[in-house]
């Protein structure tokens, strides 16, 4: 495949949700860049797609690994290894990791450990440069509700709505359901209405996510 790029930025997501929420921030962060665009490809002989964020003077090869469950988390090591590192050896890579904690009171030891242990080893094994961690407080969906207002407004609730539930996907099932009858919250692709309402800087201004560190990998030469 043509280089031609500057350097590699691997995303690894727990899930499809977090996959649709990330592209939408990247997409947000080109409106703060306008010098930049992110276009979705794919490889003709493989049929993977990706995503080119180009510049005048960057070229930002960004591949997604969805892992599904966490089970399959170690493959993700082997997915960087083959798919990324192996196929632009000359490039400098970035893996951001995408995941839940699914615990406000998580500690991020754990994921230090175990199938995350391992992870991490064989990303520095095939000589990823940085490993930024993005790791939402108990679901991606209690970062979307910081933003809680633009989600009421795009379910038509009033701004007082009480939320109800434990965690975040909970909490955003239940108000889909005081929308009404056969309302439904759905995750993946389907949630990409609700994601595209989101007001990002509010979320970015709220959130402890090192959101910054991820816009500088992406939208920076080196």
């Amino acid at each position: 495949m043509d280089s031609g790029y500057t350097k590699g930025i691997a995303f690894i997501f727990e899930g499809d949700t977090e996959k649709v929420f990330y592209l939408s921030l990247l997409r947000f962060y080109c409106t703060k860049h306008p010098e930049f665009r992110l276009t979705k490809e794919s490889d003709p002989s493989s049929g993977e797609v990706f995503y080119t964020l180009e510049s005048n003077d960057a070229k930002v090869l960004i591949k997604t690994n969805v892992v599904g469950t966490v089970s399959q988390l170690t493959n993700s090591g082997a997915w960087f290894s083959s798919r990324c590192r192996a196929v632009h050896k000359d490039l400098n890579w970035t893996v951001i990791l995408c995941y839940d904690t699914d615990e406000y009171q998580s500690s991020f030891s754990k994921f230090y450990e175990g199938d995350w242990k391992e992870l991490r080893r064989n990303l520095q094994k095939s000589k990823a440069k940085t490993i930024i961690d993005m790791a939402a407080a108990a679901d991606i969906e209690d970062t979307m509700l910081l933003d809680r207002d633009s989600i009421f407004a795009f379910l038509n609730l009033p701004a007082c709505t009480p939320l109800h539930g434990a965690k975040g996907k909970r909490k955003m099932k239940n108000l889909f359901r005081m929308k009404g009858p056969g309302v439904a919250y759905h995750e993946g692709e389907r949630a990409q209405p609700l994601i595209d309402a989101l007001d990002f800087n509010v979320i970015i201004s709220k959130s402890p996510l090192p959101f910054s560190d991820l816009e500088e990998s992406c939208f920076t030469k080196q």
